[in-house]
């Protein structure tokens, strides 16, 4: 998975457009950024075969923090 596809099945799941993603954007300016998305960030991760520690994602403040978690260069 690339960065741009990545930021796309994010703003999926932040009910957004993808154009209103970038690296630096805040994910707790989205109301959707809650325990859901984290969830179902969780399941597109795992969708697309990377693992990680699932109690880091709410830690997450930023898109790039998503993308680093999920080992996405």
């Amino acid at each position: 998975m690339t960065k741009a596809e990545f930021i796309k099945e994010l703003a999926e799941v932040l009910m957004v457009s993808a154009d209103e993603l970038t690296p630096d954007t805040e994910l707790s300016k989205f109301e959707a950024w809650d325990s859901t998305a984290v969830l179902n960030l969780i399941v597109l991760l795992d969708e697309h075969g990377l693992s990680v520690d699932e109690e880091k994602i709410p830690d997450c403040k930023t898109v790039q923090d998503a993308i680093t978690l999920a080992g996405i260069k």
